[in-house]
């Protein structure tokens, strides 16, 4: 099914859309501004939590950094390199709840999906350097390919709700 932008309903943006989409829209246009800092809270517990439940397995020193081509470049302790996605991923949060007062959008469902967007990603790449520091084969440029296809999928659907 291909989208339809506009038409229909009156409502602005997507009246129909791939079923990939359907899913996002769906739930970020239900939950509410609290519902979606406590998705985005959850997110990355879950991934501290996985790291210390890894914590015994996990080296000394953690490769927190990875080049282009996959080899990494930035080590810290592990203690560091447990704390520090979760805490930029809380910045991160912040800052875009911070952006929002300066420059609101006209479609709250922008932001409650950059705010998702921002927690999952950085979850998800918490993942990436727990499986790598665990010894899993992680090729990273493609396994970096979901974020970039999300980041896309984000901007196009801001575009959509939120037109310049």
């Amino acid at each position: 099914m291909t989208p339809v932008f506009g038409t229909g309903s009156g409502r602005r943006g997507l009246k129909r859309t791939t079923p990939e989409f359907l899913f996002l829209l769906a739930v970020v246009e239900r939950v509410s501004l609290r519902s979606t800092d406590l998705a985005a809270l959850g997110l990355l517990t879950a991934a501290t939590a996985a790291g210390l439940v890894l914590w015994p397995q996990l080296p000394g020193s953690m490769a927190v950094h990875f080049d282009a081509g996959g080899t990494p470049d930035t080590y810290v302790s592990r203690p560091v390199g447990m704390v520090l996605a979760p805490v930029i991923g809380v910045a991160g949060v912040g800052i875009t709840r911070l952006a929002e007062r300066s420059d609101p959008s006209s479609d709250p469902r922008v932001v409650r999906a950059t705010v998702l967007f921002v927690s999952g990603v950085v979850a998800y790449l918490q993942g990436l350097v727990l499986a790598y520091n665990l010894g899993h084969a992680v090729r990273l440029p493609f396994a970096l390919a979901p974020a970039g296809i999300a980041s896309v999928a984000l901007v196009g659907y801001a575009l959509v709700r939120d037109p310049p």
